[in-house]
This record gives C-alpha cells, sequence and structure tokens, in this order.
C-alpha cells in the first residue's frame, strides 16, 4: 500500500493483515509444541501492527488528522519492514530470533503472497 496515496481503506488493511496471521498460524513450523521462532517472532510483530492499525481512529484518519495519518504511515512501514524481513536470504533474520542462520526458515508462498499484497496498492 503506497503511503502516499489518499485515503486507505483501513478496514481493507485489516482484513489483509487477518488472512496474513492465518496464513502464520497454518504456517508448518508454526505448529505447537515446537513453533519455529522466527515464525513466531514475525507472526507477533504483524499481530502487533494489526494492534497498532486498530487503534487508528478511523473517522480522524478520513478526516486528514495528522495524528491518525501518521499512525496509518506507521502500519505502512512496518508491513513494508515484514514483507522485508520474510524475504530475507541474509540469515539475519535468523541471528535475531536466535535461529540457525546457515538454515533460514521456508515462510512459503502463501505467508509471502499475503505479505506483499499487504506492500501493493
Amino acid at each position: 500500500m503506497s503511503g502516499q496515496a489518499g485515503n486507505l481503506d483501513l478496514e481493507s488493511l485489516n482484513e489483509q493483515i487477518s488472512e496474513l496471521l492465518d496464513a502464520f498460524e497454518a504456517h508448518p513450523q508454526m505448529q505447537p509444541p515446537a513453533t519455529h521462532p522466527t515464525v513466531f517472532f514475525l507472526m507477533d510483530f504483524v499481530r502487533n501492527t494489526q494492534k497498532e492499525l486498530k487503534r487508528v481512529d478511523a473517522q480522524k484518519y478520513a478526516a486528514g488528522d495528522q495524528a491518525a495519518r501518521e499512525q496509518v504511515q506507521e502500519v505502512i512501514g512496518r508491513n513494508q519492514f515484514a514483507c522485508m524481513l520474510l524475504n530475507d536470504s541474509s540469515g539475519r533474520l535468523s541471528l535475531m530470533t536466535g535461529s540457525d542462520p546457515n538454515n533460514p526458515v521456508d515462510f512459503g508462498a502463501d505467508v509471502k503472497a499475503k505479505a506483499r499484497a499487504l506492500t501493493e496498492g
């Protein structure tokens, strides 16, 4: 989603984030009892992003309120960062989450596609 666009449909954005969270929950390495720390970390990051989105006053955002617009910009930036991390092949994400950098997690096509959809407008 382009941060420079007019008003974003916040409800639609929330639905897209929910779809991404559903894809994370369905990921084979997110299944108990041994959830992968990297998958868990990114899912938690996305969940916190959704919480930030839900804190935005949609009426103020639609009216052009600067603080609400900044909150939405933060959500957009977090979505872009999540997408970047999902596509990390350097091993840095694995290091950040206590995993083996020589064996990065494969997030799969579904998770990556849903994350990419959040960044496209």
